[in-house]
């Protein structure tokens, strides 16, 4: 299977072009990862469209960390397909799909944890490194302000993302929904509500850091901490009673 995320990418146009050429050789292949794939160009496409709409307090440099973003998730990906390593929230990610025997919201929660908790404090400690906003106050309250209204879009589209995975993959995700109760959006929430505590406390962590090593020790941390919800997501209860039956269900679309 050969990806195109080799192609230089510097605007989030570039990012959707992108990612919907590897959407179609992921579906093509019958690649699991395309289900996070999908979600991601959702949420992707939804930021570009509040990208214009003065959404953001300043969507140039929230296009910025966008882009640096599908980097992270693209270097990943390459990674993982040539055998080097990827951060541990992703190899479990990427594992997991690979042995085609989870479900699909676990294979899109699996993704988003990893995007979230493990490469965004990454992404947001480079850009704003890079611009030295840090220990800028008034800038790093800007920067702050953009970065939790990311976490609304995520929160505002879980529904939708729900429907989108239910039409393409899984027919009956709102049934195993409505079977589950209420611990499937606890997962989510458990993903969400770490992102919108942690994400920004981690920035500054690795900011703040005396010295590199410092500083690579936080970044372990903080991968530690999403292989750590990840796991959570991979051995939930509901989802381990049931897994015998993933493969099957993968195969009719059901759930």
């Amino acid at each position: 299977m050969e990806l195109v995320s080799n192609k230089p990418i510097d605007s989030i146009n570039q990012v959707i072009d992108m990612m919907t050429e590897e959407l179609d050789i992921f579906q093509k292949c019958g690649d699991h990862r395309v289900v996070f794939h999908r979600v991601y160009l959702l949420m992707t496409k939804e930021m570009k469209r509040r990208l214009s709409s003065d959404f953001f307090e300043d969507p140039v440099w929230m296009e910025r960390v966008l882009v640096g973003f599908a980097h992270y998730y693209f270097n990943a990906v390459n990674s993982y397909k040539i055998g080097l390593p990827c951060p541990p929230a992703w190899d479990l990610a990427f594992r997991q799909a690979s042995k085609k025997q989870g479900f699909v919201l676990q294979d899109a929660l699996l993704g988003i944890n990893a995007h979230i908790n493990s490469d965004l404090p990454m992404v947001m400690y480079n850009i704003l490194n890079e611009e030295s906003a840090w220990p800028d106050a008034r800038r790093m309250l800007h920067r702050r302000q953009d970065h939790e209204r990311i976490n609304k879009v995520l929160t505002d589209l879980m529904d939708l993302v729900q429907d989108e995975l239910s039409y393409y993959y899984a027919r009956f995700i709102r049934v195993i929904d409505y079977v589950m109760g209420r611990k499937d959006e606890s997962l989510s929430s458990l993903i969400m509500a770490h992102s919108r505590s942690n994400v920004w406390y981690n920035t500054e962590l690795l900011l703040n850091a005396s010295d590199e090593e410092h500083r690579d020790k936080q970044r372990r941390l903080i991968e530690k901490d999403a292989l750590s919800i990840g796991l959570k997501v991979s051995n939930a209860l509901p989802f381990k009673i049931t897994k015998f039956i993933a493969p099957l269900t993968r195969r009719n679309r059901w759930f």
